[in-house]
């Protein structure tokens, strides 16, 4: 038998936010079981071996430590860790995978599912390249041998008769029937005991089938199949461009069903989310840690910093739910990477990570736009042109920020001579003076510190950029026109994104979990809207 890669294909996510139209008619993913079992066995194994060895199996999140649960409401103090049985185990698990699919398709709408490929140079992938050279192997010895064996040819024939079948839609039942004919598996064996088989009659019209069913990105792969010679290399190729078709099927299906999971998968999720928390009793212990602070900060937000701000605070009335939710957002986007995430938004981890940098991306952007206009002063104002490629040139610079081994501070010191450098070439393009070089100086300087805590503009900046984000997401009608705070309007594009992004992922996530929300935030509120000592 062909070895099966089914097992071995794992699905990765992009999260590019471009909108795809639902397309035809969608079909279950045939390998979904297969994959449910093999989850379901390593797991079975792992756990019942921790059981049998009296280890209990205790909730996958933990307890942040220091809690800043230290005000007047009810919170659970943690159970002892409990026995669950394997059955419940299972069931949770299985659940939270389906939940955290359906939330991908439905929040990403440029999911798609790719083979997965083992690393290169890695034990994984050489054991397979060893298997399939072995298989291939043995099939050419067979079909040189005198008279030829087609054993394993006829079981090849098999899987490739039900790897087209399985990509049929309900009306190709035409198709169907002439596939049963063709590749009769039966009819081939006799054929085989006679002598009478012909490999290549029965390749051709597999690949005339494969080219019909097809996708018409697999057009080339079709013609290319058409010239490979010899037996061997051209089932090889048969089952490559097969896995993709399959792959492609898979897609299709997703794309096709989008909309139907869109549209139930708010119930779908809180009910699994549900289950789950029926299992696990403290599984919303760091959302509730995430949401106190966020109390405290909204809180902070509405105090005075002075005796000038006593009006404009009070003005603010006291602190909402929204108010809260609007600063809870807005700290993802700034989490650091070893703490705890919440569990309700754990599994947008990835996508508020890299909005996260973008934002950094965008502010520093902006910081260093802003610097270099007020060093330079009025020769640069009105020049749109020198902006957009200081911008573009900025963005190259910045672009690896999502890298653990990006170093900011030696960035910014590149940055600053290249800040100089177009700057020279600018004034001199327009008929001003150079800069001297106390100005280049003082620019170097200034650009160098542009990611500086301390740093005014900095600061500044980076108020704008998540103000403006949380005064959208928190909006009762956020599709009405914002207003780009000022020192943003250069990067207001790229900001734009960035809060559609956000929000895309926060308007699900509150209709989601919006009733756990508001459970909690009804008990800090209170406590929240009380004046300090």
């Amino acid at each position: 038998m062909m070895p099966n890669n089914n097992q071995s294909d794992e699905s990765k996510n992009s999260s590019k936010d471009v909108d795809m139209p639902p397309i035809g008619d969608g079909r279950e993913s045939p390998e979904s079981s297969e994959s449910d079992e093999l989850a379901s066995s390593s797991e079975g194994e792992l756990f019942g071996k921790r059981r049998r060895m009296g280890i209990p199996v205790s909730s996958p999140f933990k307890t942040p430590p220091g809690s800043p649960f230290k005000m007047p409401m009810t919170i659970p103090s943690p159970s002892p860790p409990q026995w669950i049985s394997l059955e419940e185990l299972m069931t949770v698990s299985n659940g939270v995978t389906n939940m955290a699919l359906a939330h991908e398709i439905a929040v990403d709408n440029d999911f798609r599912l790719q083979k997965y490929m083992p690393p290169e140079n890695s034990v994984e992938k050489q054991v397979k390249e060893t298997v399939h050279r072995a298989f291939w192997d043995a099939l050419r010895e067979e079909l040189a041998e005198e008279p030829q064996t087609f054993q394993h040819a006829i079981n090849l024939l098999g899987e490739v008769k039900e790897m087209l079948v399985s990509l049929l839609l309900p009306q190709h039942s035409r198709l169907r029937a002439q596939i049963n004919e063709v590749l009769d598996l039966d009819l081939i064996a006799q054929e085989a005991e006679h002598g009478a088989l012909d490999v290549n009659r029965c390749a051709r019209f597999v690949i005339d089938t494969m080219g019909r069913l097809c996708a018409p990105v697999r057009d080339k792969d079709i013609e290319t199949l058409r010239e490979v010679d010899g037996a061997v290399n051209m089932f090889k190729e048969i089952f490559r461009v097969l896995e993709l078709m399959k792959m492609d099927m898979a897609n299709f299906t997703i794309q096709s069903m989008r909309p139907t999971i869109q549209q139930h998968s708010v119930e779908y999720e809180r009910k699994k989310f549900q289950e789950f928390i029926d299992k696990q009793p403290n599984a919303l212990e760091v959302t509730k840690t995430w949401l106190y602070q966020a109390a405290e900060e909204a809180k902070a937000s509405h105090l005075p910093s002075g005796p000038a701000e006593g009006a404009a605070a009070a003005d603010k009335g006291p602190v909402t739910p929204m108010d809260v939710l609007g600063h809870a957002y807005i700290m993802l986007l700034k989490w650091e990477e070893n703490k705890p995430f919440p569990e309700t938004v754990l599994m947008d981890q990835g996508r508020l990570a890299e909005i996260g940098v973008k934002c950094r991306q965008i502010t520093l952007i902006a910081s260093i736009l802003l610097i270099t206009h007020n060093v330079v002063g009025a020769a640069l104002a009105g020049l749109q042109e020198f902006g957009e490629k200081l911008k573009g040139t900025l963005g190259v610079l910045l672009g690896d920020m999502q890298e653990s081994s990006f170093n900011v501070e030696e960035a910014l010191k590149n940055i600053s001579e290249q800040v100089c450098k177009e700057v020279d070439e600018c004034l001199e393009t327009h008929g001003f003076p150079r800069l001297d070089e106390k100005r280049l100086d003082i620019l170097k300087v200034q650009v160098q510190g542009a990611a500086n805590p301390d740093n005014t503009i900095h600061n500044l900046i980076t108020s704008r950029v998540y103000g403006f984000i949380q005064s959208v997401i928190t909006a009762p009608n956020p599709a009405t026109q914002a207003k780009v705070p000022g020192g943003l309007t250069a990067v207001k594009i790229e900001l734009f994104e960035a809060t559609a992004r956000v929000l895309r992922i926060v308007q699900h996530n509150n209709a989601v979990f919006g009733p756990y929300y508001a459970d909690i935030i009804g008990e800090l509120l209170p406590a929240a809207n009380e004046p300090s000592d």
